[in-house]
């Protein structure tokens, strides 16, 4: 029973750290796919006097990737829809040329504004339409949404840490009677800590896989997604094999280097 504790109270602070870091890895991938959806929706409409091109305009701005013109058809129409009464193939004539224009990222607010201006200044183009306003809400919310997830895992990380380094201090004690004879006759240090190793592998195997089998359940039910309001997001479950391996090297890297400490700490045999 008091192995099991002993075991438990170790397992706890390594399964909260190595679910934190997994929660900001799902935070990041969504948010990095979602970005990614977003720059391929959003457009910047560009209204000129003149026709223009694509290779015109990624001279001035490289990271657009399309543009396509928007027939004047569809204003005609909502004025025909309004009742105006005037000669509309006269007026077609007079109307400039509508382009949507396609990003191939997703810009922060300070590089729209930036692509704005230099769209402003091609040559016949008579106004840009950024949709700042909205563009800047949704891009403030993938940032908050990045930074309190950092915020939190630094907080849940600090905190964990100080408690696997408690618990390898209490399985030290307890082994210290073998350590010490084992150091008398010369052992070197990770001999002499090897049992304090081999216990905290088999911590991480168990946090790491109770991570993933949580967090396998949570994507199958699409209950995470849901609850961060991502539903038309997809994970793929090699990103949560591959996300696996890293996090049981971060736990092996934890508990060894606690167990190092704990033990570079203690009297030395003279």
């Amino acid at each position: 029973m008091k192995s099991l504790k002993n075991h438990i109270s170790l397992i706890i602070p390594l399964f909260a750290i190595l679910f934190a870091v997994e929660f900001y890895f799902l935070i990041d991938k969504i948010i990095t796919e979602y970005e990614a959806n977003l720059s391929k929706d959003y457009s910047i409409i560009v209204v000129s006097k003149k026709p223009l091109t694509l290779p015109e305009l990624k001279a001035v701005e490289p990271d657009i990737t399309a543009i396509k013109e928007v027939s004047s058809e569809l204003v005609l129409e909502r004025l025909r829809q309004n009742g105006v009464d005037v000669d509309f193939k006269e007026l077609k004539s007079f109307l400039p040329h509508f382009y949507k224009v396609y990003l191939g990222s997703f810009p922060s607010a300070s590089t729209l504004r930036h692509i704005k201006k230099l769209l402003s200044s091609v040559d016949g183009v008579t106004r840009v339409e950024t949709f700042t306003k909205v563009h800047e809400k949704i891009y403030h919310f993938l940032v908050f949404l990045k930074n309190i997830s950092k915020f939190f895992l630094g907080i849940i990380f600090v905190t964990s840490i100080m408690l696997v380094f408690k618990q390898i201090e209490i399985w030290n004690l307890e082994h210290s009677e073998r350590m010490y004879i084992m150091a008398l006759f010369g052992a070197p240090l990770w001999m002499r800590n090897a049992i304090l190793i081999k216990l905290s592998i088999i911590d991480t195997i168990i946090s790491t896989l109770l991570v993933y089998l949580i967090y396998s359940y949570l994507l199958s039910t699409k209950y995470l997604k849901e609850l961060l309001g991502f539903e038309n997001i997809t994970i793929d479950s090699h990103d949560l094999l591959r996300d696996l391996g890293w996090l049981f090297v971060l736990g092996i890297c934890i508990s060894v280097i606690n167990v190092l400490i704990v033990s570079w700490r203690q009297p030395k045999i003279t």
